[in-house]
């Protein structure tokens, strides 16, 4: 009997068009995509067999050297490669990963909140897949430790916060401990006391951060969504934003900002908010960036504010007409922490403003 991808191999080069095959079979369009991918990969049964007797995987077998005979009847050896996957192929299999996923279940909206108010949920250095050893550090963190602190935190502070019409969930970076499975902060290299695998890590995170936003969305209208990049997670933090945009994609009341920019900036009426990791820059020059690339929105408000984590500690100043604050870290101290005598405490908060009057509330959680 023909293989289902020849059926499918032969459908594709009569209609030129995945979509196309897919309907004339009934199946989903990731399914005839996946279908004739790995037909296009499968070995022909001699490498296959020489493979296996050499002990080397396809995987292993993407390049090598060949010794090949001339005409002549001399020897040469020749090196080759298979060639790399294309961009749109890894972009291609991340959309068909996608389209499996389950449909948001729906959130009842609050029958009350107040159009003049909006509150931040500042999510700071979580850190989550570190390990923690209580003997050594005081205080065990682990990633289960961790997601539950988000949790458990964000729910406390949702529940005291008021009934604003406008949430945002912010994390200011290093959301995630580890950026890759090399387990070393991407630029400087240092060795992370990790607690498991990073698939796993990036999977605990991403439930997390759904059950938080979830949450809030049952007592906020409206909920923005806004993940910035740490200096321990440059690459891994557009993981779990590109898995919350899908996740509320074309939710009327969550909206998910895929913006490539590592400053969050948003007005609300004569409110200027504005965050970053702050690892690049001081945060007085930040102001004058705010100031210069903003101009119009700092023109309209009266009240302007710049969060930044990072420190892990908290640290407050006014600078030329804005309320810059380094917040208070989730997480717990790693064994470098306690070595170097650092002692913040972990903490969680919610911010509420007025759109006319500026901040007038705050509550704060944590140990």
């Amino acid at each position: 009997m023909t293989e289902q991808s020849e059926v499918y191999a032969a459908a594709y080069e009569r209609l030129k068009s995945y979509s196309a095959v897919a309907a004339e079979f009934g199946v989903h369009e990731s399914t005839v995509r996946r279908s004739l991918q790995r037909r296009e990969k499968r070995l022909d049964p001699g490498i296959a067999d020489a493979l296996e007797r050499t002990g080397i995987s396809p995987d292993m077998a993407r390049f090598g050297y060949r010794r090949i005979k001339d005409q002549d009847g001399s020897f040469n050896t020749v090196f080759w490669r298979l060639p790399p996957e294309d961009q749109q192929g890894v972009l291609d299999r991340i959309k068909d990963a996608m389209a499996d996923v389950d449909a948001l279940p729906p959130i009842t909206a609050p029958a009350y909140s107040d159009a003049d108010l909006l509150t931040i949920y500042p999510i700071a250095d979580a850190h989550i897949g570190m390990q923690a050893w209580g003997r050594e550090t005081g205080e065990d963190y682990d990633t289960a430790i961790a997601t539950q602190r988000l949790r458990e935190w964000v729910g406390q502070v949702v529940d005291l916060a008021p009934a604003s019409e406008t949430a945002v969930i912010l994390g200011v970076g290093d959301l995630l401990h580890a950026d890759d499975q090399s387990n070393m902060t991407p630029a400087s290299k240092h060795i992370l006391d990790v607690d498991t695998r990073h698939y796993k890590t990036l999977e605990a995170t991403i439930d997390a951060m759904k059950a938080a936003i979830e949450y809030a969305a049952q007592k906020h209208r409206r909920v923005h969504v806004r993940i910035l990049p740490g200096n321990h997670d440059r690459h891994a933090y557009i993981a779990v934003l590109m898995a919350l945009a899908n996740r509320y994609e074309g939710n009327d009341r969550i909206k998910v900002q895929s913006v490539p920019n590592e400053f969050f900036v948003q007005q609300f009426g004569k409110v200027m908010l504005a965050a970053h990791h702050g690892d690049k820059a001081k945060a007085d020059r930040m102001v004058h960036f705010l100031a210069d690339e903003y101009a119009e929105i700092w023109g309209k408000t009266r009240h302007r504010f710049l969060w930044t984590g990072h420190l892990h500690h908290h640290k407050s100043q006014d600078i030329g007409g804005v309320q810059w604050e380094q917040l208070r870290a989730l997480t717990a101290k790693d064994a470098y922490a306690a070595g170097h005598a650092y002692s913040a405490r972990a903490q969680m908060q919610a911010i509420t403003y007025h759109r006319e009057r500026g901040e007038i509330q705050r509550v704060k959680v944590g140990l």
